[in-house]
């Protein structure tokens, strides 16, 4: 949904902006996608805003994925689902003593650590599924868009999808434009509204996550709520704002038939 959404995006201003050309880059991880936006090497990119990111670059505060990012299922070992079936509060969540793997560079590893949760932290995002696999920790934290396409490719490993937790903490993923280009965050920002209003970013939504989300039967699980210390307040506001529509949407997808 991400390259596809900004095309859209791009293609329903055109009238007003004019003809638009996009060149995908090599990829890369979240740190380096930064510098790279930073230095202005690149003109946009997708990751998930906290207050310092917003200073470095535009962030077009409407979520590419439907906010799913902030709801974060774990990837478990497939003999541990035991050790989740009692957890209905984060104080659960804290006295149970599950270790979490996430990057370290990731804002969720510091929500999870202001949240008081203990943490298993590791340099590169790929090494995460084997050192689960290894037992060093119980669970990889995932977005609810990026889960089940992540079990189909390491399951092998002896990994599964946990089936009764959902944290929950708002963490959107945003377009982020070089600060150089505020026209171009204009346009998108635009176009994005565009596809709201004329129901399109709900037909995606739904194209693009209905099979995941009634995969993950999201409606069934246990939520448990974590604050988000890492928003900006501008940031912040828009969530609580919008989450009554993000809510609805992610409800209505999950139980179509």
């Amino acid at each position: 949904m991400v390259p596809e959404l900004l095309k859209r995006a791009l293609q329903v201003t055109s009238d007003e902006y004019g003809e638009y050309q996009l060149i995908p880059s090599e990829a890369m991880e979240q740190g380096r996608v930064i510098k790279q936006l930073q230095s202005k090497r690149i003109d946009i990119a997708v990751f998930a805003p906290n207050e310092k990111r917003e200073k470095l670059a535009i962030p077009i505060r409407i979520p590419v994925t439907g906010s799913l990012l902030s709801y974060r299922i774990c990837l478990i070992q497939a003999d541990s689902q035991d050790k989740f079936n009692h957890i209905y509060s984060l104080e659960d969540l804290r006295s149970s003593k599950l270790k979490i793997g996430l990057h370290q560079n990731w804002p969720d590893t510091e929500i999870m650590e202001a949240n008081g949760l203990k943490l298993w932290k590791a340099k590169k995002y790929s090494l995460l599924f084997d050192l689960l696999a290894a037992g060093r920790f119980d669970c990889f934290s995932r977005g609810a868009n990026e889960v089940v396409k992540e079990f189909y490719t390491h399951g092998y490993k002896g990994l599964v999808i946990e089936n009764s937790l959902i944290i929950y903490y708002p963490l959107p993923l945003y377009y982020f434009v070089n600060q150089d280009k505020p026209e171009l965050a204009e346009r998108i920002s635009k176009g994005l509204a565009i596809l709201q209003n004329n129901d399109e970013y709900e037909a995606m939504f739904s194209s693009n996550f209905g099979k995941t989300l009634r995969f993950l039967n999201m409606h069934n699980r246990t939520i448990v709520e974590l604050n988000n210390p890492l928003l900006s307040e501008s940031t912040k506001i828009k969530m609580q704002a919008d989450k009554i529509y993000y809510d609805e949407l992610i409800r209505k997808v999950a139980i179509q038939p």
